[in-house]
């Protein structure tokens, strides 16, 4: 699999480089917002946001609005033991090593119906005419930190047939394999691990039970696999979840408001960049030509979101009578529909969103990596934006604060139906889980 995967980025031939917005010949600036001459894909615009969140009220910053929904869908064949998905070998320019494991679609609703005036997109039928026959189906949203309520589909269709294989960038590849990569540095990208941990796990595992292995078992003894196995009322669960986000959503009053990125205060715009005069924004916009022989229109250029320094995501798990369990928390972002969604144990990106216990813990290194890997963000969005994930114990004897009520415990058997919902799980806390599926 590496192997392949190592041919197609010595093979893709995509080339990009810096321009300033003033040469793009299909991005230009609109009342004081960057959009594309066709008026679809996305645009780029300031949002102004108030809230009851000491972090949030008053924040500015440039954000993807991006209202259409994309479809990201993985093709899934065969039986217990011996499934295949079909994987794309999808070349960004955003993605660190340029191209990275993606689903059988990935594509944006402005792609898929040819806005580009490229070629169509290969499988979309098993998307739009059988649907009625996906094993998972549903809307999860993007990252809140630079999308504006954005969600788009993620779903598994298992057909009966295998279908061709449409060219050098697909191949098939067993369910070891992909657990293998999700394992691996910037080899599985964000969208092909979102749409993997919002499918049912049993597709991905070894055996009957998911984590039921001597993988699994080296790492966390048989904890996984009894957490795996330990159910929960799945209408209960869900119901107190919804619950809590209905909670902290009224209580947070979350307002965004659309600004012209000429006025965003703390923002400087010049032909090259959009970046923040201070050091107090993570973010920074600069545009981009784009050649990609291999895909759906071999050469366009786009304005891409890029990161300052790299971003960390921890989910933490304790042991508890011999069942692992895995700590959610609010995550509060801009982006987010009512600004929070359930997210990871930490980010540390939204390090003002987090309360004082948390970053003593994760300042404390009183804990013990289990599992890591390196990744990066959606490349056809952000310049090389990486992170590092980890699932992390903590000792068996660490108390939590007796004022804290903002975290909750999931077994793995919870996380996995909580999952499959939508708008309850963050985009990080997917990614996050994606490295326990690499031990299903």
């Amino acid at each position: 699999m590496l192997e392949w995967l190592g041919e197609q980025r010595n093979s893709c031939g995509m080339r990009y480089r810096p321009i300033p917005f003033s040469e793009s010949l299909e991005w230009a600036w609109d009342d004081g917002r960057l959009r594309h001459r066709t008026g679809g894909f996305f645009s780029l615009e300031g949002v102004e946001v108030s809230a009851r969140h000491p972090s949030l009220d008053g924040w500015r910053q440039p954000i993807i609005n991006q209202p259409e929904v994309g479809i990201l869908g993985f093709v899934l064949v065969g039986t217990p033991g011996s499934y295949r998905w079909l994987v794309q070998a999808k070349a960004e320019p955003g993605n660190v090593g340029g191209v990275q494991l993606a689903p059988t679609v990935q594509a944006t609703y402005s792609n898929y119906t040819r806005r580009h005036g490229g070629a169509e997109t290969c499988y979309l039928s098993h998307f739009l005419e059988d649907a009625d026959s996906l094993v998972s189906d549903s809307l999860q949203s993007e990252q809140g930190t630079r999308f504006l309520r954005k969600f788009n589909r993620n779903a598994v269709q298992h057909v009966g047939e295998a279908p061709d294989v449409a060219g050098a960038s697909f191949t098939w590849m067993r369910s070891g394999e992909l657990r293998a990569a999700l394992a691996d540095d910037y080899t599985v990208n964000t969208d092909a691990r979102s749409v993997l941990v919002t499918a049912p796990w049993l597709f991905l595992a070894r055996g009957e039970t998911p984590f039921d292995n001597p993988a699994a078992h080296a790492l966390f003894g048989q904890s996984l696999a009894a957490s795996y196995l330990r159910q929960a009322d799945p209408c209960a669960l869900l119901a107190k979840l919804k619950a809590g986000l209905d909670d902290l959503r009224q209580r947070l009053a979350l307002t965004v408001s659309s600004c012209s990125l000429l006025s965003l205060g703390g923002w400087r715009i010049t032909d090259g960049s959009l970046r923040a005069e201070t050091g107090a924004g993570a973010l920074e916009v600069c545009h981009y030509a784009v050649e990609a022989p291999n895909r759906e229109r071999p050469a366009w250029d786009q304005p891409l979101v890029q990161s300052r320094e790299a971003d960390e995501v921890i989910l933490f798990c304790q042991k508890h009578e011999g069942v692992m369990r895995f700590m959610v928390r609010p995550c509060f972002e801009v982006g987010l529909t009512g600004g929070v969604e359930w997210g990871p144990s930490y980010k540390r990106e939204s390090l003002l969103a987090q309360p004082d216990w948390l970053q003593a813990l994760v300042a404390s290194g009183d804990w013990r990596t289990l599992i890591s890997a390196e990744q990066s963000d959606e490349g056809g969005r952000f310049m090389l934006s990486r992170c590092r994930y980890r699932v992390a114990e903590v000792p068996v004897d660490w108390q939590r604060p007796t004022d804290m009520d903002d975290i909750i415990w999931l077994t793995a058997a919870e996380l996995e139906q909580v999952a499959r919902v939508s708008g309850f799980l963050t985009n990080e806390a997917r990614s996050a889980l994606s490295l326990l599926l690499s031990l299903a």
